[in-house]
């Protein structure tokens, strides 16, 4: 018997969505189906692939009010961050046919004798996409645009918390004109996604998600040296405040960095390092701007929400396990959580905790969860930066331009910024870390790097006569 996967409204619980699992058969099917598609998909010239894409945006940006209610009913996140989530996905195109005009484009180079060197890219084949559900059509769209630009195929998990958002966001596709079978959604949980992972008929995992199943990922595929394995495995990231002419900037980035999508952005700020000099300063303000953040339903008309709740039930679970966790090692509360009921299901005040001088584990907690670690050094501070195994994304907040040139030096993330809250990127850009947080294929701007791989050729259309022999050879 199938299982059946459903989908709620965070918020209210509302049952939004029921469908069923994937089958094994019906996985072997997808991989056959998306395989034969790949192979005439692929001959269609690259502007025809272009139009695709084109369509793909004029469509997002029609249904762009419709597409945002559906993120904001099935992740939960306020309904103007949503609008954010589909202007993303509409100029997401622009930047993926730039990237690919600007990095694949044909070189030919000319030698003697009238041979020419050329250099073209060719697509993988069929990759398989595995999505998270914090941004369940932006993410995805990460790795499966510029797949299609470059003529793969590709078979999309979505997280089995957003199966509504992959549903709609398969359709749109499906209305831009994109081939049977180029673009498939299979529907389940880890298992599902471990069944498409060690199929030997892909060609590549483009995966967002957990250090865990990004490990998980790279080991099944760790001998197979025929697949492209991309991992964005989320981050521990730090943010440091060193100086400020104005508190309530500082104060703002911090908050964004934090408490944005209710801490479920993978390049959040998990601990903020706080110069001592500031601490009777900054703390007190930032405490009680972090108790005035207005929470509530994605649609409240009366006071708009600057966070909504987390996803579900498990994730509010982990974030209380992880605060008692964390005071029972030796933290100090410096704005303990609340369940919001009178809300609705899974609303939760965010948690502060210092963790100065405590042990505590080198993990992403998701939900509204911050550290704070008082440092009495600049050089504490980058100590403190590093001292994780992930390597997303980082920041400081400071005056100076010679210390934030410092800190980029000394800091290891793949996302470094000044003056600016972690959780913004640029579509002109990468995205991706080092460490724990990736494997060197950063997406974003860089993500057609690994959607195909480079043809080298040298080519003669004269075949009238030998311009040389070779030594040792008579004929």
């Amino acid at each position: 018997m199938k299982k059946i996967i459903y989908s709620f409204n965070p918020s209210t619980n509302e049952l939004l969505w029921m469908g069923k699992q994937s089958t094994h058969i019906e996985i072997l099917n997808a991989v056959e189906k998306g395989k034969n598609a790949q192979k005439f998909y692929c001959l269609l010239s690259l502007e025809e692939r272009k139009k695709i894409l084109l369509n793909f945006s004029e469509i997002v940006k029609r249904d762009a009010e419709k597409l945002a209610r559906i993120i904001s009913l099935e992740n939960g996140k306020p309904f103007w961050e949503a609008k954010t989530e589909v202007a993303a996905l509409s100029s997401k195109v622009n930047a993926v046919i730039s990237s690919f005009e600007e990095k694949m484009h044909i070189v030919e180079k000319e030698l003697t004798n009238g041979r020419r060197s050329i250099t073209r890219y060719k697509a993988h084949g069929l990759l398989v996409v595995i999505g998270p559900y914090n941004f369940p059509m932006s993410m995805p769209n990460s790795h499966i645009m510029p797949a299609i630009l470059a003529g793969n195929s590709v078979i999309f998990k979505p997280s089995e918390k957003t199966p509504m958002c992959a549903e709609v966001y398969f359709e749109i596709w499906k209305e831009a004109g994109l081939p049977d079978s180029v673009l498939q959604i299979v529907y389940g949980d880890d298992k599902v996604g471990k069944k498409l992972v060690r199929n030997d008929n892909i060609n590549g995992v483009l995966f967002i998600g957990s250090r865990r199943a990004g490990l998980d990922i790279n080991t099944a595929l760790a001998k197979k040296t025929d697949k492209i394995c991309v991992l964005e495995m989320g981050g521990n990231s730090p943010l440091m405040i060193w100086d400020y002419e104005n508190v309530r900037y500082a104060i703002n980035i911090a908050i964004q960095s934090a408490f944005l999508s209710a801490g479920q952005r993978c390049s959040c700020a998990r601990r903020l390092i706080v110069n001592s000099k500031l601490k009777d300063s900054f703390i007190p303000l930032f405490i009680k701007a972090v108790s005035n953040i207005v929470i509530g339903d994605a649609f409240s008309e009366d006071l708009i929400p600057f966070m909504g709740p987390v996803i579900d039930e498990n994730i509010l679970i982990n974030f209380y396990q992880k605060f008692n966790e964390y005071k029972n090692l030796g933290a100090k509360i410096l704005l303990e959580p609340h369940k919001l009921s009178n809300l609705g299901t899974n609303f939760v005040t965010p948690a502060i905790l210092d963790t100065t001088n405590i042990n505590v584990p080198d993990e992403e907690v998701f939900g509204p969860f911050l550290q704070v670690i008082f440092v009495d050094s600049f050089e504490d501070g980058v100590e403190e930066c590093n001292k994780t195994s992930y390597g997303l994304a980082a920041g400081i907040v400071c005056k100076d331009r010679n210390i934030y040139e410092q800190f980029f030096s000394l800091v290891q993330a793949g996302i470094i910024n000044w003056n600016q809250p972690l959780t913004g990127s640029s579509g002109t850009a990468p995205f991706g870390g080092i460490k724990l947080s990736g494997n060197h294929h950063p997406a974003g701007y860089f993500s057609c790097n690994y959607c195909s791989y480079s043809v080298a050729s040298i080519e003669s259309p004269d075949t009238s006569e030998i311009k040389r022999i070779s030594n040792g050879l008579k004929f």
